[in-house]
């Protein structure tokens, strides 16, 4: 599933401390000490039952208004891909702001960096029970490679009629408590997966919850079981 890619005009540089590093205003990346060998790590990946959550920055004075930051955030993203060979379908995208703590617009700096899950991090089958959860907070979204996963484990059962699919959607009660209305988002996100794979409407009972896991992830689930 390729979303986004362009051959990035990348520059080697031994000066730079950062596999890749960027100028100010600019999404083209340019290599620095360390890349190769993040290059062969990400080379790996499609062997691998891992999911790579990149996270892309900007700065406020980079760009005149919030779209054209968005943009060069997700930019940086694509082009950081485009470098590494990152396969598409276990890649996430976050763009967030960052605070100036140097003279950033003459040196380059680090604007992509990157968090690895494992497989069995967001996806766990017990029996007849699966749960997923969602890498990102507030952002309702799963990976390719997560939906592939999802679609499989639901297609193991025939669709009967009198078989009920019921999924329930998790919100975080650590903390600053979420809204419950996330926690059916998530439900909702699940639920439309599932219609994707042949399950009817009346078959499918939503519902939601709230979860106190000591590991955070764990608190921003589906849990999807077949009676």
């Amino acid at each position: 599933m390729q979303l986004f890619r362009e051959t990035s005009r990348t520059t080697l540089s031994e000066e730079i401390p950062f596999p890749l590093a960027f100028r100010w205003g600019s999404a083209i990346p340019e290599r620095g000490v360390g890349f190769d060998s993040l290059r062969q790590v990400f080379n790996a990946l499609d062997s691998l039952p891992e999911i790579v959550l990149i996270r892309g920055y900007y700065f406020r004075d980079e760009a005149d208004d919030d779209s054209s930051r968005m943009k060069l955030g997700l930019d940086r993203i694509h082009h950081a891909m485009d470098s590494l060979n990152i396969p598409y379908d276990q890649w996430m995208a976050e763009v967030q702001v960052q605070e100036i703590t140097a003279d950033m617009r003459t040196i380059p700096f680090e604007a992509v960096r990157f968090e690895r899950f494992k497989e069995d991090e967001l996806f766990f089958l017990r029996g007849d029970t699966m749960e997923c959860c969602f890498p990102i907070a507030e952002a309702f979204r799963l990976p390719f490679l997560v939906h592939q996963r999802i679609g499989n484990w639901l297609n193991r059962y025939p669709i009967e009629e009198n078989l009920r699919l019921n999924i329930i959607g998790t919100a975080s009660g650590t903390g600053i408590a979420e809204p419950m209305d996330m926690a059916m988002e998530r439900a909702l996100i699940i639920k439309q997966i599932a219609l994707n794979n042949g399950w009817n409407e009346a078959q499918i009972l939503l519902s939601t919850g709230q979860r106190n896991h000591p590991l955070t992830l764990r608190n921003r689930c589906v849990v999807l079981f077949i009676e």
